[in-house]
């Protein structure tokens, strides 16, 4: 599978896509007068825009951008971000960590199940002494296990690797 990037356009289109959406729901829900639905979507999507916001406390551009953008250029998963940053990582560590999240997330797309839903979960903590993000996709697909080469930029626990879950954490110390 060939990684994708969006262009400014592509962006646009896929937020303002996604805003009437959201808005086409809320109408619906309080069409049928049901009020505590359209209230949860609300904060649901705020929940959202308040990730969006505290993982740009990362100070790592390529990491904030593949993870804003990945719903997007994966539509196959369906994506939900955790985020608790209260310090930035290393700018040196931004390119090798959307390098590995683009890596393990391309290693399974290509043998995806269609009639599975795929579901990611990743969760970030950063603080001053360690940025650990951890990545959690249940599904189905077919790909042998993944293995990559050791990093001394990083460290990557795998705690389970099968064709139906996968979920490690990668985890930088910060100096």
């Amino acid at each position: 599978m060939k990684t994708s990037t969006l262009s400014v356009i592509d962006v646009l289109k896929f937020a303002n896509h996604d805003y009437m959406n959201q808005l086409q729901l809320l109408k619906m829900n309080l069409d049928l007068g049901r009020v505590q639905e359209a209230k949860s979507i609300i904060e649901k999507f705020s929940e959202q825009s308040k990730t969006f916001s505290n993982i740009n406390k990362l100070k790592l551009p390529k990491t904030v951008e593949w993870l804003q953008t990945m719903q997007w250029r994966y539509q196959e998963f369906e994506t939900t971000l955790n985020s608790n940053v209260t310090f930035p990582v290393d700018l040196e560590k931004d390119e090798l960590i959307v390098e590995y999240l683009e890596k393990t997330v391309i290693h399974v797309c290509d043998s995806l199940d269609p009639y599975t839903e795929q579901l990611l979960d990743i969760s970030i903590e950063s603080n001053e002494k360690i940025f650990t993000l951890l990545f959690s996709l249940k599904g189905k697909w077919e790909a042998p296990l993944f293995n990559q080469e050791e990093n001394n930029n990083f460290k990557v626990q795998t705690y389970e690797q099968t064709a139906n879950e996968w979920k490690y954490a990668l985890s930088v110390e910060q100096e």
